[in-house]
């Protein structure tokens, strides 16, 4: 029997050491950089309407994420650069603004986020035991990260988020295993839990050293960091019939 173990990107994994939702460092480095591109197309750029650019559509990925939804990155630099330059006076081909998403890019790579303690254990320890590996993340950034997946599924890919049923479905479509062989792991209890448990998939919730509490009493464990996923594993199997040989 395959059996699933779909993983969260961003503060189950990866991300800011302290949990907090964004890293200083790397915005000044985004902003700093979408400057110096855009001020070739436009000589007049003004540097505090990028941040204030940068900032606000941050935000309204965390509301679209509220509601289920995303958009495609590339429609994301289109509506960046729209509010940076309401005057229209910078016009960007397919290619320019690909250029653009591929520098914001090389920021993670240069100023990537932490890959948590036990990651790279947990997932040696599911692939050495035959699961299948999906990330199930409403953004992420992979490369040079060597992470370890089957399948890959990312809203700003798919114009879906997390807990949108489809983004889940699709991701164990991809692997053709069914919702009750599969299981999530992620912090959000709504985004992730909810979003899982809907469609018939267990859940472990990532509390975050206590931070996060589940809103129901379907999620099948709490636990406070990726390190300690392992035994949430172990336990989990043990619902499935052992093989007879």
């Amino acid at each position: 029997m395959n059996k699933l173990v779909t993983i969260d990107l961003w503060q189950t994994i990866m991300g800011e050491s302290d949990f907090s939702a964004f890293s200083p460092n790397r915005r000044k480095l985004k902003c700093e950089a979408i400057y110096d591109y855009l001020k070739k197309f436009h000589n007049d750029l003004v540097y505090e309407d990028v941040e204030s650019s940068h900032d606000y559509v941050v935000s309204l990925i965390a509301k679209y994420s509220r509601f289920h939804s995303d958009l495609l990155f590339k429609e994301w630099l289109i509506l960046l650069i729209k509010k940076i330059d309401i005057n229209n006076k910078i016009n960007l081909n397919s290619q320019q603004i690909k250029n653009l998403g591929n520098i914001i890019d090389e920021i993670f790579i240069s100023y990537p986020p932490d890959i948590f303690e036990g990651t790279s254990d947990f997932l040696d320890y599911l692939r050495g035991n035959d699961y299948k590996v999906g990330i199930i993340s409403n953004t992420g950034l992979l490369k040079k990260n060597n992470i370890f997946f089957d399948v890959l599924s990312l809203s700003n890919e798919l114009g879906i988020a997390k807990p949108n049923s489809k983004i889940f479905t699709q991701t164990l479509g991809k692997v053709n295993i069914e919702p009750a062989h599969s299981i999530h792991i992620g912090d959000n209890p709504v985004a992730d839990v909810l979003g899982a448990i809907n469609i018939g998939m267990d859940a472990i919730l990532i509390s975050k050293a206590g931070r996060t509490k589940p809103v129901n009493n379907k999620v099948h464990q709490v636990i406070d960091n990726i390190g300690l996923a392992k035994e949430s594993i172990l336990s989990w199997s043990e619902k499935f019939p052992k093989r007879k040989y």
